[in-house]
């Protein structure tokens, strides 16, 4: 059975409220580069000068360190002044170097920084820096950024471009910066589940639904009242199905990806309720 009570939905807010607030730092985590917000599923910590281990929430990453996730995974960590969301199929290093940085050796980092510059972010073929929101891809030989928020220079040799809110740019090995572009629009037709709650159990599958004719998507899960992704997923086109295994109220929302696989700004948010009860 389908309820919709969108008063419901937001009282159930509070059974995920553990994802909207990390604990408190521990006195080892304190000292510190970054502290490891949110593992969920298979994601590998690697110490300075060691091999591959799991990953525990709540761990400090200090320099030296790196970070990979699983097909399915996402990893957060928390800097005292921004994040970083890892999703599936992404590394991340800190350098042991003299200049503090982060190195996304592949995958997807979503860059979020709204008082303080973040912190730069390097690939083989770029550097990120800036103030806001942005979305960082590494495919192949290739660095793609989006600024969805914010204002973000990207360097590619000796040359660079800025990016205001809505506007991406390509970093092709050894090429300068493309020209920032904009970014696709939001997908806004078809969505569903939208505004109206749709309750299901935990673990039960859900097919998300959109409109659109753009060569990709990316889909994000979040709990309502905080901006931490708990599941992201590309696919080529909708539906994407999904399951959600934890019980409380979540948003989803859906980006459309262009044909040079630039990143746009995300859908309005669609609201789900899982409830165990009958």
């Amino acid at each position: 059975m389908r309820r919709s009570s969108s008063a419901s939905l937001l009282a159930g807010a509070a059974l995920v409220g553990t994802f909207a607030a990390p604990p408190p730092a521990t006195p080892e985590s304190a000292l510190s580069l970054a502290r490891l917000s949110l593992v969920e599923s298979t994601v590998e910590r690697a110490r300075k000068g060691g091999g591959w281990q799991a990953a525990v929430e709540g761990a400090s990453l200090d320099i030296g360190e790196a970070l990979r996730t699983g097909p399915s995974a996402v990893a957060r960590l928390e800097l005292p002044w921004m994040s970083l969301t890892l999703s599936p199929g992404s590394t991340l290093r800190f350098p042991d170097a003299f200049l503090l940085s982060a190195t996304l050796e592949g995958g997807r980092a979503l860059v979020d920084a709204q008082e303080r510059e973040a912190l730069k972010v390097v690939t083989a073929e770029a550097e990120v820096r800036g103030l806001g929101r942005a979305v960082v891809r590494r495919e192949g030989r290739a660095t793609l950024v989006s600024c969805l928020a914010g204002r973000f220079v990207v360097q590619g040799g000796d040359s660079s471009v800025t990016l205001a809110a809505g506007r991406g740019t390509v970093v092709a090995s050894g090429r300068a910066p493309s020209p920032p572009e904009a970014v696709p629009p939001p997908p806004s037709q078809g969505l569903w589940p939208g505004g109206d709650p749709v309750y299901v159990a935990p673990g039960e599958a859900l097919e998300l639904r959109w409109k659109g004719e753009a060569p990709a998507y990316q889909v994000e899960l979040l709990p309502v009242g905080s901006e931490v992704v708990l599941l992201q997923r590309d696919v080529v086109a909708p539906p994407a199905r999904i399951t959600v295994p934890w019980e409380g109220a979540f948003r989803w929302r859906v980006s459309a990806r262009d044909r040079r696989g630039l990143e746009g700004a995300p859908s309005a948010d669609g609201l789900i309720a899982v409830d165990a009860r009958p």
